[in-house]
């Protein structure tokens, strides 16, 4: 399959999680594609661990960590969840990013999750596993490096829902996963799926996933657990995205500050849903001249951002 119809499947799912009704059916995205592929079992530069295995099913992270780190360092950690509107996804696409800050001395993770077109899973298990996979990077913090302390959920679209559940929604642990605290320190958002409770998205996850997962809309919709355990998030979002509105990611981080709590979006006009994926750019003419500009602002703001929790130097 070509690459610009993966993309197209990647905005589809983004629209089936989200807002507007669409004519794809779960049954086309995952036909046999790039899109549904199996994840990769090593990446290079990093490390891969087996944090979690279910269903017959070994989920692996894999962990970037510069040589010039020492022992006995103990280093602020980024863990990244992928989009893909729990049907599938593709951990490499956050490489560049996790390549970037690793060589800046921080510990990043990309993380495998279950999703429906390679899984058979839920979006509960999706959320079930980001929570398995923020325990496993804490519970292994001496031997990864890491200082338990600060470790950001970093995540795009559906990936970013995982990120935020983590941090605020109380349900969907692991009853295998070790006594260890899911909750991210800091929360990097991008294009969030934030809110699961309109009648608009409850329809969809009716018709794409089931009454039974319609069911838990509520439960696993970040915005409707929200409270000041928040930890300081920033969020990118563009104006022109079809699959997350930008009224609920400012509705979010609204709510999110009369709790006292640390939340920033930051938009991009005229910016599409996963607007920081440089590679999109490729095969993007509409948008190709600003692609580059957005993914390296997003991470120049990212760097920023990470400074002012003492993550980085502020230089």
């Amino acid at each position: 399959m070509d690459r610009g119809r993966a993309r197209w499947l990647w905005v589809i799912a983004a629209l089936m999680l989200s807002v507007a009704p669409v004519c794809a059916c779960a049954q086309d995205l995952c036909a046999p594609s790039e899109a549904t592929d199996p994840q990769p079992l090593h990446i290079n530069g990093s490390t891969p661990f087996v944090y979690k295995s279910v269903g017959g099913v070994d989920l692996r992270l894999h962990v970037f960590r510069s040589a010039a780190n020492k022992p006995g360092d103990r280093k602020p950690a980024l863990v990244f969840f992928t989009g893909g509107g729990f049907f599938f996804g593709d951990i490499r696409r956050y490489q560049t990013q996790a390549t970037h800050l690793a060589l800046k001395g921080l510990v990043t993770v990309l993380v495998d999750y279950r999703v429906k077109c390679r899984n058979g899973s839920t979006i509960m298990d999706s959320v079930s596993d980001g929570k398995s996979a923020m325990r496993w990077v804490r519970a292994h913090a001496d031997e990864l490096g890491v200082d338990p302390s600060r470790i950001a959920a970093v995540g795009s679209s559906a990936g970013a829902l995982m990120a935020a559940a983590a941090a605020v929604v109380p349900d969907f642990d692991d009853p295998a996963d070790p006594k260890v605290d899911a909750r991210p320190n800091a929360l990097v958002l991008y294009n969030p799926a934030l809110s699961m409770t309109s009648p608009t998205v409850v329809n969809n996850l009716t018709r794409n996933w089931g009454s039974a997962v319609a069911a838990h809309a509520r439960d696993f919709s970040p915005i409707d657990h929200l409270d000041s355990r928040l930890p300081p998030t920033i969020i990118f979002q563009g104006t022109a995205d079809k699959g997350v509105s930008p009224e609920t990611v400012q509705a979010f981080c609204r709510r999110a500050r009369t709790l006292k709590s640390r939340c920033e979006v930051v938009l991009y006009p005229g910016a599409p849903h996963g607007f920081s994926e440089v590679w999109l750019g490729l095969q993007d003419p509409v948008n190709f001249p600003r692609t580059e500009f957005w993914a390296e602002d997003t991470s120049r703001r990212t760097d920023r951002f990470l400074a002012s929790l003492g993550w980085l130097p502020s230089h």
